[in-house]
């Protein structure tokens, strides 16, 4: 049976049960590509529905859930982003965990096949999930989780969180200089935990070990490792 279905804008991952997943990749140059996506969902969809449906995108943005108003959710967007693509459709996650909102633009088609088939089924984006997976840790602690193009980070001090943002890299050493900007502006402990998640990357884990490694800022990080099927087993599975 499914756990979960996990979009990104060229592929779908399809989570099940026994802990096992398997990747569909949008054929974009057939133009009944949508058709042939939905037939791999029917398909592994027979045992049943998923628990829920992820998206992964770098434009997001987090607001106060005090402040937050679903009218002004186009607005919250075109501030950072500018104008989204007539493509897109605008969504938001409430996280009460954080009493924050997150507010991110997903492909229509993908809405819409959502709304159509799976509609009682929860959407969420990755940040919104690594965020409520973080919930209880109470010292300074980061996340990070390396895409193809760009990374996620999450970064609490004494348990408030402080950054929730997708940056662009070239190598490791982008993301490495980038944290430690924080380190030093945050003043986080020496101590900090850290959970580095490879996701979808080029780049070596063993050379991103190194050149950690190679920092003495970070010699005292608590630092735990894991790989694409461990971020799928502890922070999307249900």
């Amino acid at each position: 049976m499914t756990n979960f279905f996990d979009f990104h804008k060229d592929k779908l991952a399809v989570y099940s049960n026994s802990s096992e997943w398997k990747e569909i990749n949008f054929n974009f140059s057939n133009s009944f590509f949508k058709d042939e996506v939905l037939s791999k969902i029917k398909e592994n969809t027979i045992a049943g529905n998923p628990s829920s449906i992820y998206w992964e995108t770098s434009n997001f943005t987090l607001i106060p859930q005090s402040v937050f108003h679903s009218k002004h959710i186009e607005s919250y967007l075109q501030l950072n982003f500018g104008e989204t693509s007539s493509e897109n459709h605008y969504h938001f996650d409430v996280l009460h965990s954080q009493q924050a909102v997150i507010v991110y633009t997903i492909p229509k088609w993908i809405k819409e096949l959502k709304e159509h088939y799976f509609p009682i089924i929860p959407l969420k984006h990755h940040a919104g999930q690594l965020l409520v997976r973080s919930r209880g840790e109470m010292n300074d602690f980061v996340s990070i989780v390396v895409y193809k193009e760009h990374f996620l980070i999450i970064i609490l001090k004494n348990g408030k969180l402080q950054i929730c943002n997708s940056i662009e890299y070239q190598n490791e050493i982008d993301i490495l200089y980038f944290l430690m900007l924080h380190q030093q502006k945050l003043e986080l402990s020496s101590k900090t935990k850290l959970n580095f998640y490879e996701f979808e990357t080029s780049i070596p884990f063993n050379q991103t070990q190194d050149s950690f490694s190679n920092f003495k800022e970070f010699e005292n990080y608590k630092i735990n490792w894991f790989t694409r099927d461990e971020f799928y087993k502890t922070i999307l599975c249900v």
